[in-house]
């Protein structure tokens, strides 16, 4: 063989044997919020935007209690850092969600746990380090948990707020004047008794329609927790199906007439939601999670096919994934590592499941009728746990997700991070 062939192709064959056999840990990945928190059902808690700067911006809690947001640069990696509110509560149910103005500028919102609704909004465009005065909006009450803003364009920019009210039931408002002012708060889904609490996820096309999924309330409360579908368009509230729900202006939708994507009570076996997006076709996929015992949690996939869910389970999760220390209760035992869609591809599943010791955060893709998945972190000493996938024009989504340790929405240790370039991670092996 020429020998001016032979070298590369040894460093060729070397350079893949270190690929094949590379365990990217945890500690591979950069830190990019130290100290950090975030629960799954405020969102979105992250999001890329690209106009003078391409950067991603995120939201989390610290153990200090601060409500704090961070922006990070594609290219430099550059992170500016601000907090929206010192010393608000030690909860991780309080992290904020983040949607863009028209402008450029953006619009934060966060609640206490069972307390007041906060808003603030930056007074330039896409800068995170002066902001308008907070704002306190009753919205109907002042033990208001989670908060989830919509913007539809064809609707007039109209932004659209969901969050649980006072009295549990999922509510919402909206604001024809980007946030200046809202409408009188109204309940979105009924509750079925004073301790039921329904569970609520939301996703937004931007442009004409917002779907929803939602539970008949907490796993550790309701034995046969199941899993529900319906969507908004055109000022009307929709079955799965197509089917009309009730006006937007009508009475809060009761759990009965709305169509279960997962039924509970024909397995005896209670569920909690996750995620919810369209496809391609713009037909609605869900991941959620079923849980056999408390100490087994295992991944579902749903997708709309038309005419019915066709729903099967990913993988195992698990058990429940807050840390204790011997002899301690789990407070939480239906908190599991956290399962996450590509909203611009929901064909792409970002889950953290326990393998060994630790919980690590994995890549499953349906193709056709198979899974593929593929490790982000192997071999970790920490846990790496509730990635969230963010959609960039780079290609891939770009997948943050906490690492550390969790013991409770209270107590936690924990820090995020990101995923880096193929290149970046090969770099890493080589050198």
């Amino acid at each position: 063989m020429n020998r001016a062939v032979f070298v590369p192709t040894v460093l060729v064959l070397v350079f893949l044997n270190l690929f094949a056999k590379a365990q990217f840990q945890a500690d591979d990945y950069e830190v990019v919020a130290e100290d950090a928190a975030w629960c799954w059902f405020s969102d979105p808690r992250a999001v890329y935007h690209k106009g003078l700067n391409e950067r991603i911006y995120y939201a989390y809690i610290n153990s200090k209690g601060d409500v704090v947001i961070s922006a990070r640069y594609l290219e430099s990696k550059e992170v500016e850092t601000f907090v929206l509110h010192k010393e608000l509560q030690v909860d991780d149910h309080n992290v904020p969600s983040i949607l863009f103005l028209p402008d450029g500028r953006l619009i934060t919102f966060y609640t206490e746990h069972n307390g007041r609704f906060f808003m603030r909004t930056s007074k330039k465009a896409e800068n995170i380090t002066e902001w308008e005065e907070e704002r306190v909006i009753p919205f109907g009450g002042k033990r208001i948990t989670y908060s989830h803003p919509v913007m539809l364009k064809e609707e007039g920019n109209r932004i659209y707020m969901f969050w649980r009210g006072s009295d549990w039931r999922p509510s919402f408002s909206f604001s024809d004047d980007l946030g200046d002012s809202w409408s009188p708060a109204e309940a979105l889904i009924e509750s079925k008794g004073v301790k039921n609490r329904p569970y609520l996820k939301v996703h937004s096309n931007g442009k004409d329609r917002i779907d929803f999924i939602f539970t008949d309330g907490h796993p550790a409360v309701e034995p046969t927790n199941s899993v529900y579908h319906f969507y908004y368009k055109e000022g009307i509230f929709h079955q799965t199906s197509g089917e009309q729900l009730s006006a937007l202006n009508g009475s809060a939708i009761q759990h009965e007439r709305v169509h279960k994507v997962y039924d509970g009570e024909k397995s005896s076996i209670r569920a909690w939601i996750s995620d919810v997006a369209l496809d391609k076709n713009g037909t609605p996929v869900v991941v959620y999670t079923r849980f056999p015992q408390d100490t087994d949690h295992r991944y579902h996939y749903a997708q709309w096919n038309g005419k019915r869910w066709l729903d099967e389970e990913i993988c195992k999760g698990g058990g429940s994934m807050p840390v204790v220390k011997p002899g301690e209760k789990v407070r939480e035992p239906h908190y599991s590592g956290g399962i996450a869609l590509d909203h611009h591809d929901p064909s792409n599943v970002y889950l953290s499941r326990k393998v060994d010791r630790f919980f690590e955060v994995e890549h499953w893709k349906r193709k056709g009728k198979r899974w593929i998945h593929t490790k982000i972190t192997s071999g970790s000493g920490i846990d790496n746990i509730r990635p969230y996938a963010v959609f960039s024009f780079t290609g891939d989504p770009i997948v943050l997700w906490m690492t550390g340790t969790y013991n409770h929405y209270t107590q936690f240790d924990t820090d995020l991070r990101i995923n880096q370039t193929m290149s970046t991670r090969l770099e890493r092996v080589y050198n």
